[in-house]
Parts: structure tokens; sequence; C-alpha cells
């Protein structure tokens, strides 16, 4: 009731000016039943799983403050010394994912969600999505003001995919890392592009670098090559004229590159092993590989071949890793409801590019794109992403939730081809 009247004031504040707000309260509660939904499901039918986890993990955290208040906020700084785990006893319970810092972040991020859910399963999920929602929808305001034409479609991509609501609704990694994607594209924006509230969106950027960095270092570094990219190419474009921006493209690509390269360096001291280098990152695409193609992941499990784990190696993976990312699990891989919808759904997708393409007559899809700095970005990002989602994940119910960053982005560029090319009223 609470959220509802929260989000009917903000329609109703901002609907005469911008109409687009129509999409925002029924965008916040496809959110949060979604997330009742996963916990029903999650709770009755697999009875407990990963999210019980983290959700007794923040439990965990949050009894520390009775016991020892400065381990408290050791805890929620991160700090994984034997000395902090020793203080855990039956009273707080021992978190099982102490051990693994990326999952451990997610407890310690949690914990605000859950003191505000009052130690409730259930409304630790209603709070979580009520407010990691906003991120979602600064996202979509960003998107409508480049594309103001596009507003259905842009909603439909943002709020109403199934997999996407679903996945990113539940107590998991996979809704803090698709708001932290979606909050460092629009800082980035903020920032570079519409040169507004610098300050303001430069510490959001950084917050949000970290809840991605923390959780899953591979996210972070997809998004700020991806958004660098954007800003390098969105510079070149604003230079009028055309000599100009023939001479000055190759020292913006050095240095968004030398950027890149500069964000990689500085960042790889704080990752763990597996992402410290390019090296430790490709061995650890292989070893992760390797290890979800054993026997006890049973059914779930698929196979893209093995792969040397070298740039050459990797990049001969390219077509069947993205095809995965993108397409998996077909419709006769599917061996329990959730997989059978997600099979729908990927069947759904590739009718869906397929239709559009056509309709853009194909050199009018590429050329929409190409001619879009911001489309360019997307695209990238979808196709990097869904190429290291399926190079390193062999278990379909892991791959449906690490995807689901790249469908939304895809659909954006899908809907907004068919836009360029007036083929919108056909749709």
């Amino acid at each position: 009731m609470v959220a509802y009247f929260i989000a009917t004031r903000i329609k109703n504040r901002h609907i005469n000016d911008e109409p687009y707000y129509k999409y925002f309260r029924i965008g916040l509660f496809i959110k949060i039943f979604a997330g009742l939904a996963f916990a029903l499901i999650y709770l009755f039918y697999y009875g407990g799983g990963d999210t019980v986890y983290y959700f007794l993990g923040s439990e965990s955290i949050v009894k520390m403050v009775d016991k020892d208040m400065p381990t408290f906020f050791k805890l929620l700084w991160g700090n994984h010394s034997l000395e902090v785990y020793s203080m855990f006893d039956r009273g707080t319970g021992w978190p099982l994912y102490f051990r693994d810092p990326n999952s451990f972040a997610v407890c310690r991020f949690n914990v605000l969600f859950y003191l505000m859910g009052f130690g409730s399963y259930l409304g630790n999920t209603i709070i979580m999505n009520l407010i990691l929602y906003f991120g979602v929808w600064r996202f979509y305001k960003m998107v409508v003001r480049i594309y103001p034409n596009n507003e259905k479609w842009l909603a439909i991509a943002l709020f109403f995919i199934p997999s996407v609501v679903f996945w990113s609704s539940g107590i998991l990694k996979d809704g803090w890392t698709l708001t932290a994607v979606l909050f460092m594209f629009t800082n980035l924006y903020y920032i570079f592009i519409a040169k507004e509230k610098v300050v303001n969106n430069l510490l959001w950027i950084l917050f949000w670098s970290y809840i991605a960095f923390s959780i899953r270092p591979y996210i972070f570094y997809v998004t700020i090559g991806s958004g660098l990219i954007w800003v390098g190419f969105a510079a070149v474009k604003a230079i009028e004229s055309r000599f100009l921006r023939t001479i000055a493209m190759p020292f913006i690509i050095l240095i968004t590159w030398a950027a890149g390269v500069a964000i990689l360096a500085q960042t790889s001291t704080m990752a763990s092993k597996r992402y410290s280098s390019i090296d430790a990152m490709l061995e650890t695409a292989q070893i992760i590989q390797d290890d979800l193609r054993k026997e006890y992941y049973g059914g779930n499990r698929f196979d893209i071949g093995a792969f040397e784990p070298t740039v050459r190696g990797v990049l001969s993976k390219f077509p069947v890793a993205v095809t995965a990312g993108l397409f998996r699990p077909f419709l006769w891989e599917a061996n329990n409801i959730l997989m059978l919808f997600s099979g729908i759904e990927s069947v759904l997708l590739m009718l869906l590019i397929l239709y559009l393409i056509i309709k853009t007559k194909v050199l009018g899809f590429f050329k929409a794109v190409f001619s879009d700095t911001f489309m360019i970005s997307l695209l990238i990002f979808a196709i990097t992403f869904a190429f290291f989602v399926g190079l390193t994940t062999a278990n379909f119910g892991a791959l449906v939730r690490y995807r689901i960053p790249v469908l939304p982005f895809l659909f954006i560029v899908l809907f907004n081809a068919v836009y360029k090319n007036n083929n919108v009223t056909d749709l």
C-alpha cells in the first residue's frame, strides 16, 4: 500500500509535463509482483537456494550489531579476514558466502533492505524492488530524452520482458548488477553528453561502479568499455567541421583507449585474482566453463566445446558463445517449467530480431545503428556481454539469469532501428 501511494503521487506530479510517467506505476508493480512470484517459486518449488542464503547472510550481519558493533561495520565494508569470521557464532549464524567476496557483497548491500523490511524475506523483496526500480526508471527517462517519440517500445524493452523482470526482482546478484549497469550508462550520459549535475553524477557512477565491481567485475569492465566507446564517438560526432572531425578522431580514440587501460590497471589490484589481468580472466573463463560442464549439474548443463585460455582460443568460440548467450536454452533443451518459459522467450526473441531486421531491409538496420553513437554502444555491450555469458556459462539456470542485461539493450537497438526507418506504424 505504501508503494502504491508513493508511485501514484510521483506519477500524478509528473504526468502532465511528462506523459510517459503513465508507465511509472505499472512498471514498479510488475517488478514488485515479479519479486513476490520469484520468492514463492524459490521457496515452495525449489525449497530455497541462493536467494535464501543471501537473505540469511544479511541477517547474520545485522545480528552482529548486538554482539560487536565494530565487526558489524567491518562486515559492511567487506572485510573477509579470519578474525572477522571468528566473531560469528550460533547466535548470529554463519553466512554461507563469506569466503566468496563477490557473493558476500550481495549480503552486505542487502542489509539496508533487510532492516527496512523488518527482517521479513517478503518485506526485504518489496523494499529492494521499490528502491532499485528507480535505477531502471532513471535509465528509461534518459532513453526517452534521447528518443522522445519511442516511449511505448522503450517501456516494453525495460519493464515488460518477462525473464528480465523475473530474475532481476529476486534477492540475487542479478537485480543489483542490472541496476548498476543502467545507472552507470545514465551517469555517463549526464556527465559527458548532457553535462548536467556533473559532480552529483560522478559520485553516483563511482558508487554503482563499486557495486558492479564488487559483485561481478566483468560487468564493470564491459559497461565501462562500452560507455567509453559511446562517449568517444559522441565527442567525435559533436565536432561540426568534417575536416576537424577527421583530424580529431584518432586522438579521441587514443584518449578513450588510454582511459580504458588506466581504469583496468587501477582496478586490477582491487579485483580478485580471477579478474586481475586479461590472462587471468581468460583462464577463469576456461575453469568456470569446465566446472559447469560437470555431471553434478545434471540435465541443466550444455557444452559449447573446450577452448584454450588464449585470445585466439576464446575468439574461436565467438559465434557459438554469442548464440548461446542470446538464444539458449532452445525449446527442446528445456527440462523444467522455468526453462520452458525461457525457451519460448528465446524463440520469440529470435523471430522478433529476424522480423525487425527484415522490416528495416537489413541495410537499413545497420545504417540506423551505425549512425547513432548510443545504439553502437548498446549493441557492443549486448554482443560482448552475450559472448562472455555464453563462454563462461554451461548451465541453463545460470545462463538465463546472467544474460538479463543483454535483452533490454538489444530490444532498444531493434526498436529504434525500426523507428529510424519509419516502419513503426507497421509493428
